[in-house]
């Protein structure tokens, strides 16, 4: 084997030098990657359908909808009765209709975005692709810049901050499902301070 390609591999002092040769030759398949994972992970986001929380917030904006469509008929029934009060339950109906119409559009647009979030010894990525704008972003930061981690576990909103002197990068891990728990030991290895949110950790100033 070329000692050029040898090189080129991160230092894995601790592990079998014939286990990073395999890794090589085989072209890194799945079990080798499990043994690479103490240099970096990659995680990418479950399919839409697969997405903690997705069947209540479905079914919760269903019945939204059924209830805006009960109450607009029966404000225009009454409309036959009482005009004004007709008038309230259908300006009601239309403001409840608009918020419904919002979070309808926000379901839609997390369904056709996919993220991929790979941490190495230096530098966190995160891709975002959105096949709703077919657009495709990338954010990056150093690991050496983090000065802490804002951690927050919450199942159906799960996400961590990273905060640096220049920009702080949200991460949602969410759609991760509990992957997101992997970037919070991956980070614990790498001697990054991580706030969990929930344990009423105090924050830095």
């Amino acid at each position: 084997m070329p000692s050029s390609r040898y090189r080129k591999l991160p230092n894995w002092a601790q592990m079998d030098k014939a286990l990073v040769l395999s890794c090589v030759y085989l072209g890194a398949n799945p079990t080798c990657m499990t043994a690479l994972s103490a240099t970096h992970i990659t995680l990418t986001s479950n399919p839409h359908k697969k997405r903690v929380g997705l069947i209540p917030l479905c079914t919760g904006i269903a019945l939204g909808w059924a209830f805006v469509l009960v109450w607009m008929t029966v404000a225009i029934i009454a409309a036959q009765q009482n005009l004004i009060w007709a008038a309230l339950v259908l300006l009601t109906s239309i403001t409840f209709g608009f918020c419904l119409a919002l979070m309808s559009f926000s379901l839609l647009r997390d369904s056709c975005r996919d993220y991929v979030l790979e941490l190495t010894e230096t530098e966190v990525v995160l891709v975002v692709i959105d096949r709703l704008r077919k657009q495709r972003g990338v954010k990056m930061i150093l690991l050496d810049d983090v000065s802490y981690a804002e951690y927050y576990p919450y199942p159906d909103s799960a996400s961590i901050i990273f905060h640096t002197a220049y920009t702080d990068m949200e991460v949602p891990l969410w759609p991760m499902s509990n992957q997101g728990r992997d970037v919070v030991d991956y980070l614990d290895g790498r001697g990054v301070r991580v706030i969990n949110v929930q344990s009423d950790d105090l924050i830095p100033d």
